[in-house]
């Protein structure tokens, strides 16, 4: 079964504590444009990235503590997708549409693990 998850409030949350100094005020610069999450997801880094999936992944009550690495996956349904390793070693694949609205799915052929 496909869980979605709705990351429409938590992308300014996450955007918002990345930090200070030039990369911290371009974050904060992207939340007052709520709008467009796609736009703000992709002027993230890896790092300011995998916080945004693990929170789709665990508000999508999948298993996993941390993302520790994330790649430009397949457009699925005419959305980006990102395939997003868990601290596990489990790989989701994490499409996100305009509205914030995330669907996880685990890869094909990895078992998600237990938890």
């Amino acid at each position: 079964m496909i869980r979605h998850a709705v990351i429409v409030a938590m992308l300014p949350l996450s955007l918002a504590a990345c930090g200070s100094g030039p990369d911290g005020e371009r974050a904060a610069a992207a939340t007052n444009n709520s709008s467009d999450y796609l736009a703000q997801i992709g002027q993230m880094n890896e790092k300011e990235r995998n916080g945004v999936l693990f929170r789709a992944i665990s508000d999508a009550g999948r298993a996993c503590q941390g993302v520790t690495r994330s790649i430009a996956g397949p457009e699925l349904q005419g959305n980006p997708s990102w395939v997003a390793t868990c601290d596990d070693g489990t790989p989701w694949v994490v499409s996100i549409n305009n509205k914030g609205i995330a669907t996880i799915t685990p890869v094909q052929g990895s078992a998600p693990k237990a938890g």
